[in-house]
C-alpha cells in the first residue's frame, strides 16, 4: 500500500522500545550480498530470527554472520539424512540435531547443532546490530507496533547498510530512500526505508510485495 512520504526533516525521534514487539509479526530474512542464493537460514528458536546461515559445497560447511563480514568452516550442520527440502536449520529452543518440524510461522526446518564458538559469534553479531542508533518518527514508531506492518529493528538497520540509496523523493535535503529485498514467511517484497541521516531517524518504511 503506498504511503505519503514526510513534509519536513524536523519531526522529533523517538527509540524502539522492545517490549512493545506485536505478536504474530513472522519470520523476516534479509541476506547480506555476500551469502550465496542456495545459502540455508540459520533460525535461532530462542531469539526468535534468522542469525546467519549455512552452505555446504564439496563436503565443506561454511557459516555466514548477519553482517556478512566474517564465515567460518567448520563440518556440517545438518544431519546425514537431510531432506533438501528443509528451509530452516534451526538451533536453540526445543529443537535437538536432526529433529524436522515446522517453525511458529509454518517454515519447514531441521534441529542442528554447532560450536559454541560459532553460535556465540552469530549471536553476538546479531546483538551488535541491534546496539547500532537508530530512532523512529511518530509514524513509523506506530507502525512498529502493527503486525501487518512492524519490521524487526536489525532487518531494518541491515537493509540501510547494504540497500540500495537514493535522494528522497521529495527533494528533502538530508534525507535518503534505501531499498532492498526482504524475505517474510517465505514470500519475496522490497523494503523502503526513508531515512534521516544527521541521526538516523527513521520517517518512513513500508514493504511492498514482489509481483512477478
Amino acid at each position: 500500500m503506498a504511503m505519503s512520504l514526510p513534509d519536513t526533516a524536523d519531526e522529533p525521534s523517538f527509540a524502539w522500545d522492545a517490549a512493545l514487539k506485536p505478536s504474530g509479526t513472522g519470520l523476516f530474512d534479509i541476506r547480506p550480498p555476500s551469502v550465496p542464493f542456495d545459502a540455508k537460514p540459520i533460525y535461532d528458536a530462542d531469539l526468535d530470527c534468522i542469525i546467519g546461515y549455512q552452505r555446504e559445497f564439496g563436503g565443506v560447511s561454511r557459516v555466514y554472520s548477519l553482517d556478512g563480514t566474517i564465515s567460518v568452516s567448520e563440518k556440517p550442520l545438518e544431519s546425514p539424512l537431510i531432506d533438501p527440502l528443509d528451509v530452516l536449520f534451526i538451533v536453540g529452543g526445543i529443537w535437538r540435531e536432526g529433529l524436522r518440524g515446522l517453525t511458529e510461522w509454518g517454515m519447514k526446518g531441521v534441529g542442528s547443532s554447532m560450536r559454541r564458538a560459532t553460535l556465540f559469534g552469530l549471536r553476538a553479531r546479531y546483538y551488535a546490530l541491534m546496539q547500532r542508533p537508530l530512532q523512529f518518527a511518530t509514524k513509523p514508531l506506530v507502525h512498529m507496533q502493527n503486525p501487518g506492518r512492524y519490521v524487526p529493528v536489525h532487518v531494518l538497520r541491515l537493509a540501510i547498510k547494504y540497500g540500495k540509496r537514493t535522494p528522497d523523493p521529495q527533494g528533502t535535503k538530508g534525507l535518503f530512500m534505501y531499498t532492498y529485498p526482504m524475505m517474510r514467511n517465505g514470500k519475496s517484497y522490497v523494503l523502503e526505508i526513508l531515512v534521516r541521516e544527521r541521526d538516523y531517524t527513521i520517517l518512513h518504511f513500508v514493504f511492498e510485495p514482489v509481483r512477478k
